[in-house]
Parts: C-alpha cells; sequence; structure tokens
C-alpha cells in the first residue's frame, strides 16, 4: 500500500514540477526575448531526434520479452518515456548550446557522448531488470555524466 501511495506522489509530483518548470522556463525566456523562431526550431528537432531513441529503447524492450525476461507494462511504458523526455532534455540543451556557441561542438564528440550515456543505461537498465535489482540505475550516473561533460565540452585544440 505505501508503494502505492509513494508510486502516486512520484507520478503526479513529478508531472507537477515538470509543468511547473516548463512555464518557469518559458516565462524567463520570454522576459529575455528567447521565445523567437530558432528556440521553436531547436526544440522541434530535438524533439524529432528524441523519437529515434524512443524507438530504439522500444525494440531493446521488445526483445528484452523475447528473451523471455518479464516486465510488467507500468514499467516499460515508464522506461520508454523516460527515455523519450531525456532525450529530448539533452538533445535540446545541446543543439541550444551548439547554436549559442561562437565554434560550434563537433558532431564526433557529441555522438561519442551520447553513445556512452546511452550505452551505459542500456546496460545497466538490463542489469536492474534481470537481477530486480533497482539499484543498477544509479551506477549509470558517472559514465552518463561523462559522456555528457564529453558531448558538450568544445575542442580546446581549436586555433583562433
Amino acid at each position: 500500500m505505501s508503494e502505492q501511495i509513494l508510486g502516486m506522489i512520484g507520478l503526479y509530483g513529478g508531472a507537477a514540477f515538470g509543468i511547473l518548470g516548463w512555464w518557469f522556463g518559458r516565462r524567463m525566456a520570454k522576459k529575455q526575448r528567447g521565445l523567437d523562431e530558432l528556440h521553436d526550431h531547436i526544440w522541434q528537432k530535438a524533439r524529432s531526434i528524441s523519437w529515434y531513441f524512443t524507438l530504439g529503447s522500444t525494440y531493446v524492450l521488445f526483445s528484452l520479452i523475447l528473451f523471455g525476461i518479464e516486465i510488467k507494462a507500468g514499467m516499460l511504458l515508464g522506461i520508454i518515456m523516460l527515455v523519450h523526455m531525456a532525450s529530448w532534455g539533452i538533445i535540446g540543451v545541446i543543439l541550444s548550446i551548439n547554436m549559442n556557441m561562437t565554434e560550434p561542438l563537433k558532431p564526433s564528440r557529441v555522438k561519442f557522448g551520447i553513445s556512452i550515456v546511452a550505452v551505459s543505461l542500456i546496460i545497466f537498465a538490463i542489469l536492474s531488470i534481470t537481477t530486480g535489482n533497482w539499484w543498477f540505475l544509479i551506477a549509470s550516473i558517472p559514465p552518463s555524466t561523462l559522456g555528457l561533460i564529453s558531448a558538450l565540452t568544445p575542442d580546446k585544440s581549436v586555433t583562433d
């Protein structure tokens, strides 16, 4: 019973904080005249690219089911939603940073960093699902952080 209450708090509390964050961010961007065509283009492109990650995660999860790993529907939908929202946010941040820098990020470094994040999340998610111990997902935080740093750090060898 307490798990259900905590689940409800997490589900609706997360949605409430997400909506508040979205509203507050748009309000601040509007004050700084940041809601323009470039902003719309960046976030539409990020949403479009995030669907590829969602499709990939769906195939991975279906493959796990085919290999005999039982996953509940709520967990499947939660993972797919997390992959979609996280990839949308991360790609949107990367595109925003890249569009507003004087020297754009190298695509190879961005792809490498995103690959590190994706591979670590997939490996630790599979470990978590197969063992039933969700604490393995915490182990994916350090490699994911390194991947994000690698993707978002401009190349320092560029000469002016």
